[in-house]
């Protein structure tokens, strides 16, 4: 009877699609997928259903409803569920409703049956047994980094991301002639399936004549510091690769292409070829902007290349701005000085900052050593000298040494070292939607000269973004920061202590203005930071984006003194525009739970976290 019930309902679909042809697909839900998410169902299909709202603010529009689409879409689904190993996959009829404005809301109804499950893992090599040809240790990498497991489901995507690992592993060892080949047994109604990797490895290579190409300005012996290999040293793809890499960490070519030479003669002694191409000597960046907080704004940098050392590059960098009326920078870049991927920088500079809490005038000097792991993980170790010009005061024991020293109170010297690291492997980079970044810096001050004031300071801040579905991102973010006087327990320097509030910290406050504050009403800044923030970000058009968020914090005067009940709570909507240089948009947000209860509006460029 539901069968019959079910027939008749899909041909008065079918008369009144070709009668009217204005049925629009506006939702698609699924019923019974618990492997695969809904949102990459509803990515594969062909039938793709747009809200109302969606067809305004986009340019995208609703496809019809019609029932051989519809069987169509489902011959889609079966392949995504056979590519995850469900071979089984069965449907039951599917819920179709019909709205007065005759729009259709789908809901697929699925019966995933068991997956195919690995039982057995083998490689063959050159009929060769597996264990004798490879040491433990690699048979151990090869195990670990394999996305198929035993007694896990098969997955197409996995097969062939083993497959191209296990060819570049030889590769790596040597094999540049490699070939992985399969052998797959599946038994359907154990649901069990047999791995067989066949691998031919061929002959083991060698890394034969290098030819550098391109370079005019730059010494090739300079560029061979880079190469990981030299002639006669076992032939390597990884070893390309990374010297690729580190040429380009010169910072002196557009193009850095190394080529191996390969042929169907197959030799055991592959030339390489090392192309390219310098970049232009001078280079120059101007721009110009407006900011809530910074006003208006313009700033210019000009670069030249091999200035000194033939790799050495220089920076005159200058800006202006509401926050900093002033600020020159001369920068000297020194790359690959110890290591291949290290740099070194020396950097006077001269600027005055004008903030909400102080207005001071530095100058001094940054030695910096940078080392770059890998394109997610990088270093710094900053040696720092300066000198400060402030107008507000120094209290306590900070501004008693400075007077106990002969020095004026009104201007100190700085000096110490600070280490930093940032781990970042969130994608796409200007405005990621998967992975995290953790940040951490620790600050020593008064290491080397005695009017130094003696201090600590320490900033942690970890960002969270998750793909909750295609055009849906939570991010989350969390900062935690402490200051702390060597000698005693005063505030440390004022330009040197936290503050909340503003467009990248709390919304619903204005820069600087949520913490502790004077008898006049202006911020002092604290020791403790503590801060936190979720956002959901919308893609309600192609380049449009809509968020909500909360943010939460505060800043206390005290060093480690952290206090939960005394947090301060934020939410508020953004609205912001996808550009080349990332997101580009408004934030409106007050303060809630609080007896402050303004709106703050804020201009960014990027996104707040």
């Amino acid at each position: 009877m539901k069968t019959h019930l079910f027939l008749i309902l899909l041909i008065a679909i079918s008369f009144s699609a070709i009668g009217q042809n204005r049925q629009k697909l506006r939702k698609v839900k699924f019923k019974g997928n618990r492997a695969i998410t809904d949102s990459k169902l509803e990515e594969s299909l062909s039938l793709k259903a747009v809200t109302r709202i969606g067809e305004k603010f986009s340019d995208k529009e609703a496809d019809r409803f019609t029932m051989p689409l519809y069987e169509d879409n489902l011959e889609i689904i079966r392949y995504v569920y056979e590519k995850e190993g469900y071979l089984d996959v069965e449907f039951n009829d599917p819920k179709i409703k019909i709205t007065r404005n005759n729009n259709v809301k789908l809901t697929y109804n699925i019966v995933e049956g068991k997956p195919i499950v690995l039982n057995k893992i083998s490689y063959t090599i050159d009929s060769v047994k597996y264990e004798e040809f490879l040491t433990r240790k690699i048979r151990r990498k090869i195990r670990l980094q394999s996305e198929l497991k035993v007694g896990q489901r098969f997955r197409d995507e996995w097969f062939y991301a083993d497959q191209s690992f296990i060819n570049e592993e030889y590769n790596n060892m040597g094999y540049a002639y490699a070939k992985v080949k399969h052998k797959l047994k599946v038994d359907t109604l154990k649901k069990e399936a047999e791995l067989n990797w066949l691998i031919e490895t061929n002959k083991l290579c060698y890394f034969g004549p290098i030819v550098i190409e391109g370079n005019e300005r730059v010494p090739e012996k300079k560029v061979v510091r880079q190469l990981r290999f030299e002639t006669g040293d076992t032939w390597s793809k990884y070893d390309i690769d990374e010297s690729q890499k580190q040429i380009y960490n010169l910072g002196m070519f557009r193009v850095a292409s190394i080529k191996t030479l390969l042929s169907e003669e197959k030799p055991d002694t592959l030339p390489t070829l090392v192309v390219l191409k310098e970049a232009p000597r001078w280079t120059s960046r101007f721009g110009v902007g407006y900011g809530r907080e910074d006003d208006f704004r313009v700033f210019a940098d000009i670069q030249y290349l091999g200035f000194i050392t033939r790799t050495g590059r220089v920076n005159l960098y200058g800006k202006h701005s509401g926050l900093e009326p002033y600020n020159f920078q001369l920068k000297f870049t020194q790359p690959a000085v110890i290591f291949p991927f290290n740099s070194a920088l020396i950097n006077p500079f001269v600027m005055r900052q004008h903030e909400p809490a102080y207005s001071i005038d530095r100058y001094g000097v940054n030695l910096t050593f940078l080392q770059h792991f890998s394109e997610r993980f990088n270093t710094s170790v900053n040696f720092y000298l300066e000198d400060v010009n402030s107008d507000s005061t120094l209290v306590g024991d900070a501004a008693a040494l400075l007077e106990n020293s002969g020095s004026d109170m009104d201007h100190y010297s700085k000096s110490g070292v600070s280490l930093g690291f940032v781990f970042f492997n969130g994608e796409p980079r200007l405005d990621p939607v998967t992975g995290y970044s953790l940040a951490v810096n620790v600050k020593r001050n008064g290491t080397m000269i005695n009017e130094s004031i003696p201090f600590y300071r320490s900033l942690i801040e970890y960002k969270k973004y998750v793909g909750i579905k295609p055009g849906v991102t939570m991010a989350l973010k969390g900062k935690v920061g402490v200051a702390t006087m060597i000698n005693n327990d005063d505030l440390v320097p004022i330009e040197e202590r936290f503050y909340a509030g503003g467009s990248y910290s709390v919304r619903g406050w204005g820069r600087s203005q949520l913490g502790p504050k004077d008898d006049e009403g202006q911020p002092t800044g604290g020791n403790s930071l503590l801060e936190g923030s979720i956002e959901n970000r919308y893609l309600i058009a192609p380049k449009i984006v809509f968020a909500v968020f909360c943010d939460v914090g505060n800043v206390w005067q005290e060093s480690f003194y952290y206090r939960f009940n005394d947090l301060h709570y934020a939410a508020g909507i953004s609205l912001r525009v996808k550009t080349p240089i990332g997101p580009v948009g408004i934030d409106l947000a007050r303060p809630i739970f609080d007896h402050e209860k303004s709106w703050q509006l804020h201009f960014n460029i990027g996104n707040p976290f």
